[in-house]
This record gives structure tokens, sequence and C-alpha cells, in this order.
């Protein structure tokens, strides 16, 4: 449970690691599943959630959408965190159904990683469910997703280990990183959460990677916390361990924690992050006193490996997450999803409902054009995280103009405020190549199709000097129609 011994004090704008079928639309309620009388406190606050539940015991009715979660709710109450020794510890706290044991894939006698501890009876072996417990986990994911008031993904970096690598030790994907890594493509998770997440069932996304790979599968670039920072973001690089977090991102992790109602974590460790609070936050609420804090539904972890978080989780699948995801759509009602990039817009040119400074506007018929065709001069908006990333190469960007300037590895560069220009759009990458202050940024091309439909509530830059259009609304969704319905054409 985070935070570890010693790491209290954490600051506000705290450090990025650790601190040194149509299936199942209803639930059914099995009359002897939950004994009313021990499961349910009679307390005055909880009298109409007895009521419902004994309603739906004693009638051959369908349970309403509100008597199905306050049964859900109240069984996971009733049921605390598993020990390793459970014979229900591979399952989940929530799951209802045959209890066998997933098969060893592949198996170690070591941990995951080096540089993270884990309980004593954590290895890095590899397990997967069989095809039809996998099935009936998959089929109360959907029911728990149906019941979601806000479900968040938590993904790591085992969901991109097979175009991308991973540094944790694995039978399945190759340790250690592939190159031409810019260049890599979605994987069918990818594509299948960013099916969800256009459907609707995946409200947002707290991404440890910073691979653009969700938002090159078409996942909103809005709903997406790029937590560590990300390749295709100049205003929020790659967090460095002695870096810290970006406030917005921070704060918007903080959001998360408090609002989700079920989390699902993908392809991660949970070793220690402090993002990973997400998930043991979540666990630990759905372990609570229903209307005292408590009442999530709390985590769902889907992964090869075994993680120190598994006795809190309400359900556990062991599997590649290529292989569970695509039956989940179709038990969510959604057709199956073609595995090939969105169509990009072909200009390189918008115009958007923001300032000059990038802050989205609200019911403005006055646009501003975001102009990344080669050569157009751009500037980092106010607000970046260039200097609490910590990266060498970038620490000139926004440094105190008074400074002399930054030295790296015998380079010395002036300091300067982030102004720059677009060298190139390069479609392999998905990106626009920039030079700012002298260094080469990148910002990826879905950041203009959103910034057309005013998704994100900040750009990362603007144009140094930018135009502005007065236009009526009918004018203004003319002008961008076709950037929205390009992007949209799965």
């Amino acid at each position: 449970v985070y935070p570890r011994a010693g790491e209290e004090s954490m600051p506000k704008r705290h450090k990025k690691q650790r601190q040194k079928a149509q299936v199942g639309t209803d639930i059914t309620i099995p009359a002897a599943a939950v004994p009313i009388e021990t499961a349910v406190d009679a307390a005055a606050d909880d009298a109409r959630v007895l009521q419902m539940l004994s309603t739906a015991n004693s009638t051959s009715q369908e349970p309403s959408h509100e008597a199905q979660r306050a049964w859900l709710v109240q069984r996971l109450y009733s049921t605390k965190e598993l020990s390793h020794t459970d014979a229900r510890f591979f399952s989940g706290r929530g799951y209802d159904g045959p209890s066998n044991a997933p098969r060893v894939s592949w198996q170690s006698f070591e941990k995951p990683r080096d540089d993270h501890s884990t309980p004593h009876w954590l290895t890095a072996s590899e397990f997967s469910d069989e095809p039809a417990i996998a099935t009936t986990k998959l089929a109360q994911l959907a029911v728990l997703m149906r019941l979601s008031q806000h479900t968040v993904v938590y993904s790591g970096a085992g969901i991109s280990a097979s175009v991308i690598g991973q540094a944790a030790r694995s039978g399945t994907n190759t340790r250690g990183w592939r190159g031409s890594t810019r260049e890599a493509r979605p994987t069918p998770t990818h594509y299948a959460l960013g099916a969800l997440g256009r459907a609707g069932w995946v409200h947002g996304w707290v991404q440890q990677n910073h691979d653009g790979l969700p938002q090159k599968a078409g996942f909103p670039q809005e709903r997406i916390n790029e937590v560590h920072g990300s390749w295709y973001d100049p205003s929020n690089p790659v967090v460095k361990y002695s870096g810290s977090l970006k406030d917005n991102e921070y704060e918007w992790l903080e959001r998360e924690i408090k609002n989700a109602d079920l989390v699902i974590a993908l392809g991660t460790s949970l070793g220690g992050l402090n993002a990973d609070r997400l998930v043991s936050e979540t666990a630990a609420r759905s372990m609570q006193r229903p209307r005292r804090g408590g009442g999530a539904l709390g985590s769902v972890i889907i992964n090869l490996q075994q993680t120190p978080q598994d006795g809190a989780a309400t359900l556990r699948l062991f599997g590649r997450t290529d292989e569970l995801l695509p039956p989940l759509l179709d038990m969510l009602g959604l057709a199956p999803v073609a595995t090939v990039p969105p169509a990009w817009p072909r200009q390189s040119y918008a115009l958007v409902p923001y300032s000059a400074d990038g802050v989205r506007l609200e019911k403005t018929t006055r646009m501003m054009v975001l102009d990344l065709r080669d050569g157009a001069r751009v500037r980092i908006t106010p607000g970046h995280n260039i200097q609490g990333a910590k990266q060498p190469h970038f620490m000139h960007i926004g440094a105190p103009q008074t400074a002399r300037g930054v030295t790296v590895r015998g380079v010395s560069r002036a300091a300067g405020p982030g102004v720059g220009k677009v060298l190139r759009r390069y479609e392999a990458s998905c990106a626009f190549i920039l030079e700012i202050e002298g260094v080469e940024m990148h910002l990826g091309i879905w950041w203009l199709e959103a910034a057309a439909r005013g998704g994100p509530a900040r750009l990362p830059l603007t144009n140094v000097r930018p135009k502005f259009k007065d236009t009526d609304e009918d004018g203004a969704k003319k002008n961008n129609l076709h950037v929205q319905c390009n992007v949209s054409s799965f």
C-alpha cells in the first residue's frame, strides 16, 4: 500500500517514481450467494440497500441496474483482501465461477525486475487462464463495465512490449528496447482500448508509457493522462527518476484516484510507482463501507505475471491482452476493430478554439489558426514541464534568462523560452518534427485533430504570432469538418 515507510512527506509536485453475450447484461443474484443478514450491516443508512437486495432475492423479476450494483458492492465490501495462499487468489475477490488455477506458461525463480522490491512469493513466472475460465472472467468484466460509473485504464510497458520492448523479465516479450521505437505501430490491445474509449466504455486512461500508441490507435488525446511524460508532447517530456511530474498531469491523476469507480490495469507490474495508487486506492475503496467513502467496484488486473496488488483485485485475469480484449469488445456489443491507423488529415493547419497561450476557449467564434506547416514558427505554451522532467538535453529550455547557458556532455546551449519551428511532417512516426531552441522535439499529428474539435484543455504549443479568424459556429464546424471525419473513419 502506498506510500512506503519513510515516504509520508512526499511534496505536492511529487516524484515520478518510487520514493527511494451479448453476455451477462444483468447479474443474476443468487439467493444464497451473500447471506443478507451477515453481509449487510443493517444500519439506517443501509436500509435502502437491504430492501433492494431482499426484493431481488425474493422475486423472479430481473434486478434493476441499481440492485445489481448494490449487490455487487456489498459482496466486495464483505470480501477483504485475499492471501496469496487463498484458492481465490488467481481469480479475484469478486469472481464467481470455477476456481481452476491458471497454467504456468513460463516459469522463473527470479523477480520481474531487479530494481523493484516484491513480496517473497512473487516471481517473473507467467500464467494463462484456461479458455473457458478466461471467457467467464471476461463476461464478468463486461458486467463490471456496464455497472461502472467511471472506468479508468491504467497501463504499463507490457501492452507495448511486442513493438517497443520492456525492462522486466519475460518469457513472452523480449527484454530490452527495440529499434525505431518512434515508428512502432499500435498493438491489438491499443486498437481495442481505442474502440472502447470512442464508444464511451472507458472514460479515462492513465498511461505509464511514453510511446503515443494509444493516440495512434484512435484514443482521444484529451482523455489520456501521460503521467510520466511523452515522446509526442514537447510540453511534457519523459520524466527522469530524479524529475517531477507536470502539475496538470499530477492534479489530473489525483482526480482519477478520487473518482475512479473501476480501474482496469493492463501490462503493469504494479511494483510501487506513485501512480500505482490509482489501482491500490480504488481497490481499497471497494473494501470500505458503502456511503462512507467506499462503494467502488475496485480493480481488475490483466497481466501475464502476478503483481503485489492481486489479492485486493475484484477480478484477476491471466493472459495476453492482445488475445483477451477482442472477445471483450464482442461481449459489449462492439464490432471487431480493424488494426489499421486512423486517416489523419492531409493538411497541417486548422482553425482551433484556443487562445494565443494554447488555452481552450469555451463557446467562442474567434478561432486561432494553428499552422504546423514546414517552417512555421512555434513556441511551447506556458505551464510546460521541461525543467521538471530533468532531461539533460532539454534543460536550457525554460532555464532562467540570467543563466549563462546549460552545458551537457560538453555542449553548451543558451537559455531560451521554448521557441522554434516545424522542420517537417514525418508520417512514419505520426509526428511533426520540431526544432526548439536548437534541439529536436516531436508533436503527435493527432494533436492537430484534437485541437480542431476543442478536445484538450491546453495545447503543448502555438505559433509565435498566431492569427485569428472571426467565424460563426457553423463556419467553424465547416472549416474543420474534414479533420474530424478523417480521424473517425476506422
